[in-house]
């Protein structure tokens, strides 16, 4: 090289140390990280100081993983630098920094707790005292019913979580009463039971049969009731050939001497009804006076009484019905 060229490197050799002088950030290149030029800024070189650090410390063998983190993010620093990307390569080494001066951090003593002394011997436990057995006691009132009537049936415990009573009733609680009505004498048994026991009471109840019920037995009535005397239409007075038939009646009563009675008249329809209600009152006092005029039946045993064309026996429609309607019944009860 000749003399003017030394000079002028030197030249600029010195001038590009004088302008970058000036810079706190940048120190000389190592070209550990293959960047170009005299100067690099001092964060990526610290990185490789303080992995540099840790390997002298052997903490790439203590803490292998962490180590090989480190020291990727600081060839990604050199990486992302070299594209001149120079502040996010510059933090990127910083990360690198902080995780290699972060490696395998001391351990804090472990603290062996005193010896502790064995517990104090529990003192044997006390048996509790027994639980208290169980008393019951049931009653019914009356103790004798007839057939038909209810009594109270009345209990009561102590010491007793549960209690049933026999027969037909089952679970209860353990004090109470209800009614109960047995059909026959009959023995009932209260069971209670709690934790120091159980208990058992019994009470009987008498059932008689009721007194019979004598019934009266209702009047007789009495037969005939039915007089086979008819009229003439229009007519009350009795014909000849109705007389025997009112010897049967009047023998009837006095077989009955307390037989008493009504003797009823009955009409067919024809004519107004009423002419026809007169007609019959007319047919049955006629009878009425027959009897007690024949045969000397008391007039306070009979009575009469016309019902007119209201309760036919047969149709009013032929002539054999309304024959049928003209006619005389006597209904009487025998005492």
């Amino acid at each position: 090289m000749s003399h003017t060229g030394k000079v002028l490197s030197v030249m600029l050799l010195g001038v590009s140390a004088i302008s970058l002088g000036g810079c706190a950030s940048y120190e000389m290149n190592t070209h550990r990280g293959n960047v170009p030029g005299l100067m690099i800024r001092q964060e990526l070189q610290q990185a490789d100081r303080a992995l540099d650090a840790a390997r002298q410390a052997g903490k790439d063998q203590s803490c292998p993983a962490e180590f090989k983190a480190a020291e990727a993010a600081r060839d990604k620093a050199y990486d992302v630098f070299r594209a001149c990307h120079t502040e996010e390569g510059v933090a990127l080494a910083n990360e690198a920094t902080a995780k290699a001066q972060a490696l395998c951090p001391p351990q804090a003593a472990k603290v062996v707790p005193p010896p502790v002394a064995p517990p104090a011997p529990k003192p044997a436990p006390v048996a509790p005292a027994p639980a208290p057995a169980p008393t019951d006691a049931l009653s019914i009132t009356p103790a004798s019913i007839v057939k038909g009537e209810s009594a109270t049936l009345a209990w009561n415990s102590q010491n007793a979580t549960r209690c049933q009573i026999l027969p037909g009733i089952g679970a209860v609680e353990t004090s109470g009463s209800l009614q109960i009505t047995p059909a026959e004498a009959t023995r009932y048994e209260l069971s209670c039971s709690g934790a120091g026991g159980s208990a058992v009471s019994t009470a009987n109840v008498a059932v008689t049969q009721p007194a019979p019920v004598v019934v009266a037995p209702p009047p007789k009535l009495c037969s005939p009731t039915v007089v086979d005397v008819q009229f003439d239409t229009n007519k009350s007075d009795v014909k000849p050939k109705y007389h025997d038939e009112l010897k049967k009646l009047a023998d009837f009563l006095a077989e009955f001497p307390k037989a008493h009675g009504v003797i009823e008249g009955h009409t067919d329809s024809v004519g107004d009804k009423a002419s026809n209600m007169k007609l019959s009152q007319r047919r049955a006092d006629s009878v009425r006076s027959y009897l007690i005029k024949n045969f000397g039946v008391a007039p306070e045993r009979l009575q009469a009484k016309g019902y007119g064309p209201t309760k036919p026996r047969a149709t009013n429609k032929t002539a054999e019905g309304k024959a049928q309607n003209r006619r005389i019944e006597a209904n009487f009860i025998c005492e």
